[in-house]
């Protein structure tokens, strides 16, 4: 329940939880990468995408928890968000999600014009017109929801100058969508007690913690999958990145094998720890493609 008091000011670290600051830092991650494996050279393009990507997400985070108020407020984890105590108003609240979209939609048009606008118009309207109130009735939210996973690369692969209509880029963000389902996947493993409080259904509800589990496991496999199908496109010249890219493909499918044991889904530690090797993954690829291009 609420406890909002008006007495209550913000603090720096309530605007930056507001906002998932540090997620929302993340989010560029991997359309850097893709510049930096497509570019020829770097330029200052390249930093105001990534700037405008991560003032894009801190605002549609900060409108996602201002929809989601009232059911933060059921969950453990959530209720104590600035906006359901009232440490920030709702007023506020919708005054820092408007300012901080708009600079995005301004800072984009900069770089990539009104096409990089309609982009991030879309995510706004996928993730917080589709993905938000969908995943409070419907547990495949996530396949909606996994598209917005994409769009980083495809802002910075156009900054690199790049034709989305190359084959090499459809490889790259199918890699990018597929390994956003396990991803989600793994977190209502880990937290499907708090999102049961709150009323989100989930795929523990429809399958059952254990199948869905493996069913994870068996996603995480077409993650290997396609990101061995992007490497194919960017095939490094240095065989000891070739090597590093196979090696981490077999021991992330032999690590995650743990998702097939009984009970496995249970365990918080385990769940959390397979989620952080299957991020780790993602990353590496990409990085060690950019670096046998760099180096």
């Amino acid at each position: 329940m609420s406890t909002k008091t008006l007495s209550q000011h913000a603090s720096i670290k309530d605007y930056l939880s507001f906002t998932k600051a540090i997620l929302s830092s993340a989010v560029g991650i991997p359309g850097a990468f893709v510049y930096l494996l497509v570019a020829n050279e770097i330029k200052i393009d390249l930093a105001i995408c990534l700037f405008a990507i991560f003032l894009l997400a801190l605002g549609v985070c900060a409108l996602n928890q201002f929809q989601e108020r009232h059911l933060d407020a059921l969950m453990p984890r959530t209720q104590n968000r600035p906006l359901v105590t009232g440490r920030i108003s709702e007023k506020e609240a919708l005054g820092i999600i408007i300012t901080l979209i708009g600079l995005s939609f301004m800072s984009i048009y900069t770089v990539l014009g009104y096409q990089s606008v309609l982009i991030f118009a879309f995510v706004v309207f996928l993730y917080n017109g589709i993905y938000t109130p969908m995943k409070k009735i419907n547990p495949y939210a996530v396949f909606p929801g996994a598209l917005l996973g994409v769009i980083p690369p495809v802002i910075c692969w156009m900054a690199a100058g790049q034709s989305l209509m190359q084959p090499s880029f459809y490889a790259l963000a199918w890699f990018y969508f597929i390994w956003q389902i396990p991803h989600f996947w793994l977190l209502v493993l880990i937290y499907h007690k708090d999102y049961k409080k709150a009323r989100f259904p989930t795929m523990v509800e429809v399958l059952g913690g254990e199948a869905l589990a493996r069913i994870t496991y068996i996603w995480i496999l077409f993650t290997i999958i396609s990101a061995l199908m992007a490497v194919s496109f960017f095939m490094p010249q240095n065989n000891i990145i070739l090597t590093l890219i196979l090696f981490h493909s077999i021991f992330l499918l032999y690590k995650c094998v743990i998702l097939l044991k009984k009970d496995t889904w249970l365990n918080k530690k385990l769940c959390r720890k397979t989620f952080m090797q299957l991020n780790l993954y993602t990353l590496a690829v990409i990085g060690l493609l950019v670096l046998d291009k760099w180096i």
